[in-house]
């Protein structure tokens, strides 16, 4: 009786670790491979550990058709079944891993006939409903040069989120100018879709206030010269800086694109003047400007415009030297005109391009059109550039070219004075501005 006991214990002990052996099985070794690589494989269970951290990868896996799992972050879960026979050669086994999508859905009536912006490409009209990756987007909204609504969304693999009008987050609706439609309210904090637009018209007066940087390369030359006229001199590296201001008076209706616009700059250093040989003629720069505008911008579809300018601007280009005589050989200006001018810009992504023409009715050109009988002097102006704004702080960079021509008829036949039929100069500017609004 005594011996039943034991019996049965003994043959457990025995039983136990015959049985623990069947239950794992052989095994062969199997290659998996994903794309993309470093999806991590759990075989049958994945409470029981991977099999592998990282594909492409080596697994132990059990004879016959055992379930294989694969997981990668941002990729839905692979689940197949692995056929793994006794003998016979293992091919490596390679598997397609799928994006894990998300769905963002523009359908609100408020929305129809907007442009669709996602993370800055254009996705078409409105209504629509978006099938995008699982991860961050920021969709914009626009309708009429307007962006009416906003979102920074963070989606996961299968969700399903709605952007509404009334509802933006995080990115601010961006304000506009002209049109006929009302801006929302924008945060200091937050990202401005235009520049240039003034803020909700229910805040009052507007202001952007910067700090101008320029850096000037000047070629005048002589047409015909004679009597000791220099051909043409030539000045590089001659930096302005001072301050910049527009304000918007009343950014509401019709009058909410109009701004008024001033400018001052000082010389920050001086430049030896070098002659057409490149040797330094004893003299050294010393630059000025100031300008005061009134704007008006118009919008051209959902996200360009169209700004007409006008106003005084004055270019002064004048020498440190040591005598009079020495001065009288340099072109002296001291430019004062009537600028008129229009600027295209358009929205690409968050930066603002533009391109800018005007023509200068200029009614003094300073010492040098005192030197001849007569004079008569013409300008024109052109730039390109960019502007990026990020909350209330903006920074604009441009290169631009103003071109001002001359014709002269001299005064006599006095040989000690210099004569020439005109002169062309051209002044080339590098600006950075960097500026807060508010």
């Amino acid at each position: 009786m005594t011996r039943g006991p034991f019996a049965g214990i003994a043959l457990c002990a025995l039983i136990g670790p015959l049985a623990g052996t069947s239950a794992a099985g052989p095994t062969r070794k199997v290659e998996i491979e994903s794309d993309p690589p470093g999806a991590t494989v759990y075989i049958e269970d994945v409470d029981a550990g991977a099999a592998c951290d990282a594909t492409p990868c080596t697994i132990e896996a059990p004879i016959g058709s055992p379930s294989l799992i694969l997981r990668k972050e941002g990729f839905l879960p692979t689940v197949t079944e692995l056929s793994v026979p006794k003998k016979g050669k293992l091919r490596p086994q390679k598997f397609t891993l799928l994006v894990a999508n998300a769905k963002i859905v523009i359908t609100d009536k408020a929305l129809a006939g907007g442009k669709i912006m996602l993370d800055g490409a254009d996705k078409g009209v409105a209504p629509q409903t978006l099938t995008v990756d699982a991860s961050s987007h920021t969709v914009q909204v626009i309708l009429k040069g307007k962006t009416i609504a906003q979102a920074l969304l963070e989606l996961e693999a299968g969700d399903e989120k709605e952007v509404k009008a009334d509802a933006p987050t995080t990115v601010a609706t961006a304000p506009d100018l002209g049109g006929d439609t009302e801006p929302d309210d924008a945060k200091p904090n937050e990202i401005v879709k235009h520049p240039d637009d003034p803020p909700p018209s229910d805040r009052g007066p507007y202001i952007a206030v910067g700090g101008d940087l320029e850096i000037g390369f000047r070629q005048f030359k002589y047409d015909n010269p004679a009597n000791g006229l220099p051909r043409d001199e030539r000045e590089s590296g001659q930096s302005l800086i001072g301050p910049t201001i527009e304000l918007w008076p009343s950014p509401r209706g019709r009058l909410r694109g109009l701004s008024l616009y001033g400018k001052i700059e000082f010389a920050l250093n001086s430049i030896p003047v070098l002659d057409s040989s490149k040797q330094s003629v004893g003299a050294s720069t010393f630059w000025g400007n100031l300008e005061i505008d009134v704007r008006h911008r118009w919008h051209v579809g959902d996200d360009s415009g169209i700004t007409l300018s006008g106003g005084f601007v004055r270019d002064q280009m004048t020498y440190n030297v040591g005598s009079k005589m020495q001065l009288a050989r340099l072109p002296v200006v001291d430019y004062r005109s009537v600028r008129i001018g229009v600027r295209a810009a358009t929205m690409v992504g968050p930066l603002e391009p533009f391109v800018e023409l005007e023509g200068r009715i200029v009614f003094s050109g300073g010492e040098l059109g005192q030197r001849f009988a007569t004079h008569d002097t013409s300008g024109y102006h052109a730039a390109v550039g960019a502007q990026l704004v990020k909350g209330p702080i903006f920074l604009r960079a441009q290169a631009a070219i103003t071109y001002y021509s001359w014709t002269f008829t001299n005064a006599g036949t006095d040989p000690t004075l210099g004569t020439a039929d005109g002169a062309t100069d051209l002044v080339e500017m590098l600006s950075f501005v960097l500026g807060v609004s508010k």
